[in-house]
């Protein structure tokens, strides 16, 4: 067997309590000098979940690769074990891997563009129902003073929908401001 300090900076065993999720069992420094500077115990969580968390069918990482370390995982049971790798290997293709995926992203942003030029105005139901609620706000406000949560109660929306719709109208002309009440506003037609 070779040198395992050589690869391997720490282990740790994750478990599983009914009560308090995800917990470090054991810790074993196996570099004493060269170990990851970590928080055991507030980083078992979020290793526990991205190793063994979401469904049983979908993909399971083998490897997480950090800036400075690597983990790698096994199940054993409901723990998990880990392995903190020194990054050495690791990172050598991350310049090369980062310039590949800018690559790809420009491409599909071009793919994207084209798709867009090419369908122009292809009507979604989020924005004729956008369109619709426009309609009806302004329908609402002829000869009427409305607050905002008094306008949102009127539709199954959020603040931030009423407050997105409410800027288009107020952008478009249609709508503005009449001042304020406590800390809502209150719209009426322009």
């Amino acid at each position: 067997m070779t040198n395992t300090s050589d690869e391997i900076s720490s282990a740790m065993s994750i478990g599983f309590d009914m009560i308090t999720g995800p917990m470090v069992r054991w810790k074993k420094d196996i570099d004493n000098m060269n170990n990851v500077k970590l928080d055991y115990d507030h980083f078992a969580l979020a290793t526990y979940l991205a190793f063994k968390g979401g469904n049983a069918v979908g993909p399971v990482p083998q490897a997480i690769v950090y800036d400075s370390f690597s983990v790698v995982g096994f199940q054993k049971g409901m723990d998990l074990v880990c392995l903190f790798l020194k990054n050495t290997k690791a990172l050598e293709n991350m310049a090369r891997l980062r310039s590949l995926a800018d690559d790809i992203a420009a491409e599909m942003e071009m793919v994207e563009v084209t798709e867009e030029i090419a369908n122009p105005a292809e009507s979604s139901p989020e924005s004729e129902n956008a369109k619709e609620i426009e309609r009806i706000i302004c329908n609402m406000l002829r000869k009427n003073t409305m607050a905002t949560p008094e306008i949102r109660k009127h539709f199954k929306i959020t603040s931030s929908e009423v407050w997105a719709i409410m800027g288009n109208l107020e952008h478009d002309g249609l709508v503005k401001r009449a001042g304020k009440e406590g800390r809502s506003v209150l719209w009426t037609l322009a």
